[in-house]
Formats: structure tokens, C-alpha cells, sequence
């Protein structure tokens, strides 16, 4: 499959909900073609690599948009990972690339770490109403859904964060957030 893809400085996992404000011609040219078709990649911004783009991106689709003071402010979920392939700049400088499924994390059983890694979560969401307000049906009981939204939300470097992009990285994941949150 062909998507146009959106470069940003943003890490986002399956499930994962992320507000973008759109303001170039290109980029609302990509918003027109994504509500007309299948979405959209979005790929953390690399800009020493060929096209400025990773290897991966989070295959979104737009899920509530509002315009204010003549910019467009668009919510996106990821529904999944793709990898990025044969990527090209159309007339209008907007990138588009080959897309094929990329699997990530198999689905984890609920554990000690988990509950503990959800309790703290639901605590963060409570003081942040603005994150909060992203995910009206959150999964504290889905341990991949709690370590997936704890990745996208803590300040690591991105080459930190995409090493849980691997899909055997889970057990890996939920131990490094674990030791971070709760010591």
C-alpha cells in the first residue's frame, strides 16, 4: 500500500493518540488524501537520513480534527506499525512510501509489573487532563496499551524509545518502566 507520510519529532505505538497542528500546504494536502483513503505514516523526523524519515512509521488514522485561528489541529490513533519503502517527493514536496505490515509486540499477560505500571499511569492521565482528554476508553488492564503510552509520554531520545519498536522488545520494555517508575 501507498500513504503519504509526516515526519515529525513524535514516537507513537499502536493505540497510541497524538494531536498535530497542520499549517503547510503539503501537509493539508496529506490530511485531505488520509481522510479519502487509508491514513497516513507517521515517522519520527530524522534529518541525517535519506527523505529525512526512519525505516518505520505508525499507520494513523484521523480520529477528530477542529480548525482554530486558521489552523487545522487534528487528533491521530495508530492502528499499526509499517515499514517504509521506496519513498519519493510528489509535486508539492509531500512524501510518500511503500507501506507493509510491521509486527510489534505479541499480546502480554497481566503481572505485578503491569498493575503497578497501570496504578501509576491512571495517576498521570488524573493530573493531566490534556492527555487524558486523548484517550476516552483507556486500557490500564492491557499491558502492552500502559507500556506502549509510557514510552510515547516519557522524555527519552527517540533512538532510546525506538529500541521497543523491535518486536520481542516487550519484556524489555515493561522492565526498563518499571525500574524507572517505581524504582
Amino acid at each position: 500500500m501507498q500513504l503519504p507520510v509526516f515526519p515529525l519529532p513524535v514516537f507513537l505505538l499502536p493505540e497510541g493518540v497524538t494531536r498535530l497542528r497542520i499549517f503547510e500546504p503539503r501537509y493539508k494536502k496529506l490530511v485531505s488524501i488520509a481522510t479519502k483513503e487509508d491514513g497516513f505514516a507517521l515517522t519520527i523526523y530524522k534529518p541525517d537520513a535519506e527523505f529525512e524519515v526512519s525505516e518505520w512509521a505508525a499507520w494513523v488514522n484521523i480520529v477528530d480534527f477542529f480548525e482554530e485561528e486558521g489552523m487545522l489541529h487534528i487528533d491521530v490513533q495508530a492502528k499499526s506499525l509499517v515499514k517504509l519503502s521506496n519513498v519519493y517527493f510528489d509535486e508539492d514536496n509531500l512524501r510518500f512510501a511503500k507501506c507493509e505490515p510491521k509486527e510489534h509486540w505479541a499480546q502480554a499477560s497481566s503481572n505485578e509489573n503491569h498493575i503497578a505500571l497501570a496504578d501509576k499511569l491512571e495517576e498521570i492521565f488524573s493530573l493531566h487532563p490534556d492527555i487524558k482528554n486523548l484517550y476516552p476508553a483507556p486500557q490500564f488492564d492491557n499491558p502492552n496499551w500502559v507500556c506502549a503510552r509510557y514510552l510515547e509520554l516519557l522524555p527519552l531520545s527517540m533512538e532510546q524509545k525506538e529500541v521497543f519498536v523491535d518486536q520481542y522488545s516487550f519484556d524489555k520494555a515493561q522492565n526498563f518502566l518499571h525500574t524507572i517508575m517505581l524504582g
